[in-house]
């Protein structure tokens, strides 16, 4: 299999994409296609051998009449977005034609033609200007007998009937000025739809902007110090160990810790947090993507670029149209059948109107007005871009959903099941008692305890040890384990050593052990010998109050996953009000106890969680949520949405976003059908006589504009105080 990733763009609409990606999808070779409107992408997964790109703009142009821009992505190029394109100041050229000859007609001509056929040849050749392009399309779409009924179809026939009125009135005697309005009027519906068209591109195109520059986080150089003097070099070159110097108003180019200096740094592209954060030698990590607004540091490098947060969620945002949700698939089956209805339906109009009433001029233009007012675009265009600007909403809130696919599940979510440690605690721990057995002294204790948890990476071990020279405790270990949920096993000088929790010194043959204390308790066995136990606590973070009291607003409940001991279990239950707890649990018990809840509601559940031993939960979740800054790559890399700055209320927030994702989707496709439902039978009850083909055209265009700048207005949503 080869996948390949494509720049496209051209297409005027998500649904002439979704017929293009369908076509792609069949063609032998190709294993795989999709074309991603909001994002210009298209991802292709072929068989054996790339197709070139002329043979993809073939086999597109077999279905697709619009010319595109299409080249592959390669490594880190990347694609500058325009607000105008070229094709659109040419439009915008020819648009600007036809109001100068409306002007001439109307003030100059209309005094001397008094046959009419100066002004309407006039109004004609404006008309072909303005429309030739549609035309073209649609000629295309029959030569190639593929997507013949679409919105192009609807305005060529209503430019081409109102265009046949004006011959006929013209050759009657004393109706030249009839002749001449039906003219007009075809160059107005051509030219109202064709500006319409520009702004709805305007509109699609500022919304595709404002996403995209809302994760545009990518560093384009970094300040690399090496033998005392600094160059500028890209930071895919930066190795780990490298010094990178940042100054005010610099981005930082890849994940570190500061070796020195200090400064005020901007985390808010990460985390959607504004207020800048103190970094210095104390509070040292820092990642890549992030503003340094005051002073200066200097970093050294512990991640390569392509493995720095940024680079991950660029990665994760740019990719999250590969997967669709539920409103993509809807659209497609709706424009499938929608536009051939509304033909059907002006033309039973035309046809039973005229034989009832033998007033064929009127019901002829009545058809052609329920054709324009029936085009499907303001629906197609803007229920997509609904979702794909939550996405860019929640990216700017330091939430990454990997799909828009995922939206329609938080939107399902009943409940929320959780982790503790590192997601409702700070994960950072504190050693608030140290309880040697008798005969045994601290020191001993202590030391047993730095040996086992040297080469751990859990956050317990992180506090045990955090004063401690690791590397060359780390240099004598011999048969090194880590059993997840349970503890450590090595052998250190000669001896075995056990470190974890009551159920692994149960299995290790220790029976009797005494805990009286709030916090997790680590206990150690060196040997036979069994030497005591140290207390950590592990503070509960003020996000986590207001996340379940945001979700039991919402009626979700909140239920807790722990394999911390039940007294302590029993604690946090009471101190954040969860719905209910399980403690003292191994990951496999997790994830039983997760499927377990998950047969207990129809609806989905998700699961919050950072560990290694989360990410079998988290994979197994209806939507799995993973804490991105302190959490673990196998976490993240399973996840559905990342949490960037670990801020549990976020989880709130993301199933906020969703549902404002589903209630703008829901509302444009109710109120365009209403507007449009409304226009129809207005036309059908008063005629052309009072509804002139403008209001039409206005329910078309106009529509489609303020349905994509309510999908737009989503990117500025407040979501909580």
């Amino acid at each position: 299999m080869i996948k390949k990733t494509y720049h496209i763009s051209g297409f005027d609409c998500p649904n002439c994409a979704h017929k293009s990606e369908a076509h792609l999808a069949k063609q032998e070779g190709i294993e795989d296609a999709h074309i991603d409107f909001s994002t210009n992408k298209m991802y292709i997964t072929y068989t054996n051998k790339a197709f070139s790109i002329e043979q993809i703009k073939k086999i597109i142009a077999q279905v697709e009449s619009d010319p595109l821009d299409i080249s592959e992505i390669e490594g880190k190029v990347e694609h500058k977005e325009r607000l105008f394109t070229p094709s659109m100041w040419f439009l915008l050229a020819r648009i600007l034609i036809a109001v100068i000859v409306l002007i001439i007609n109307l003030v100059v001509l209309e005094r001397f033609d008094n046959s009419g056929w100066i002004r309407f040849a006039i109004y004609t050749a404006t008309t072909v200007l303005l429309a030739y392009d549609v035309t073209w399309r649609v000629i295309k779409h029959i030569k190639n007998l593929r997507n013949i009924i679409d919105h192009n179809l609807l305005i060529t026939i209503a430019v081409l009937g109102a265009t046949a009125l004006a011959v006929i009135h013209l050759l009657r005697e004393g109706q030249a000025e009839h002749g001449v309005h039906f003219a007009m009027e075809a160059m107005m519906v051509v030219g109202l739809f064709q500006v319409g068209q520009v702004v709805e591109k305007v509109a699609t195109n500022r919304s595709k902007l404002a996403v995209m520059n809302a994760i545009q986080l990518r560093v384009e150089y970094a300040n690399l110090l090496k033998d005392g003097e600094i160059r500028k070099v890209d930071p895919e070159e930066l190795e780990i160990g490298d010094n990178v110097v940042i100054s005010a108003g610099e981005m930082i180019p890849v994940d570190g810790e500061v070796v020195s200096g200090s400064a005020y740094v901007d985390k808010s592209s990460l985390t959607g947090e504004f207020v800048p954060v103190l970094t210095d030698e104390n509070n040292k990590e820092v990642f890549a993507g992030c503003l340094v607004k005051t002073g200066s540091i200097t970093i050294k490098v512990n991640k390569k670029y392509e493995d720095s947060a940024v680079a991950k969620i660029i990665e994760l945002i740019s990719n999250s149209g590969e997967k669709k949700s539920k409103a993509d698939e809807f659209i497609a089956k709706f424009a499938k059948w929608y536009t051939p209805a509304i033909v059907i339906v002006s033309a039973l109009v035309l046809l039973i109107g005229g034989l009832i009433t033998k007033d064929w001029s009127e019901f002829v233009v009545r058809g052609l007005e329920i054709l324009v007012t029936g085009c499907p675009c303001a629906i197609v265009i803007s229920v997509p871009l609904a979702y794909f600007a939550s996405v860019g909403l929640a990216s700017k809130r330091g939430i990454v959903i990997k799909g828009t696919n995922y939206l329609d599940q938080l939107n399902n979510v009943d409940k929320i099941v959780t982790d503790k440690t590192g997601t409702l605690t700070h994960g950072v721990f504190t050693i608030t008692k140290i309880a040697n057995e008798d005969g045994v002294s601290e020191e001993e204790l202590l030391n047993a305890l730095y040996a086992a948890e040297c080469l751990s990476t859990h956050p317990i071990a992180k506090a045990i040890t955090h004063d401690v020279d690791v590397k060359a405790l780390a240099a004598k270990q011999v048969d090194y384990q880590e059993i997840a949920g349970f503890g450590v096993k090595t052998t250190y000088e000669g001896e075995t050593i056990y470190a974890g929790n009551a159920q692994f010194m149960r299995n290790n043959g220790v029976e009797h052990l005494n805990e009286e204390a709030i916090g997790t308790i680590v206990h150690c066995k060196k040997g036979d010998k069994y030497l005591g136990y140290i207390v950590l606590y592990d503070e509960v973070k003020k996000e986590a109050y207001e996340m379940v009291k945001l979700l039991h607003k919402e009626k979700k409940g909140v239920v807790l996953l722990t394999g911390d001991k039940k007294e302590n279990a029993d604690y946090i239950k009471d101190e954040l009000g969860l719905d209910r707890v399980y403690s003292e649990l191994t990951p496999d018990q997790k994830t039983e106890i997760l499927e377990r809840e998950m047969l207990a509601t129809n609806k989905a559940v998700a699961f919050v969680g950072d560990g290694i031993n989360d990410a079998p939960s988290i994979m197994r979740a209806d939507v799995g949520i993973a804490m991105g800054a302190i959490g673990s790559d196998i976490a993240v890399e399973n996840a559905d949405v990342v949490i960037m700055n670990d801020d549990p209320a976020k989880v709130y927030e993301a199933v906020k976003i969703a549902r404002i994702a589903r209630h703008t989707a829901i509302f444009n496709i109710v109120f365009a059908l209403f507007v449009k439902f409304v226009v129809a039978i207005l036309v059908l009850i008063l005629g052309s006589q009072y509804i002139p083909m403008i209001v039409p055209v206005l329910a078309d265009t106009g529509l489609t504009v303020v349905l994509v700048i309510n999908s737009l207005l989503i990117l500025y949503r407040k979501l909580r105080k």
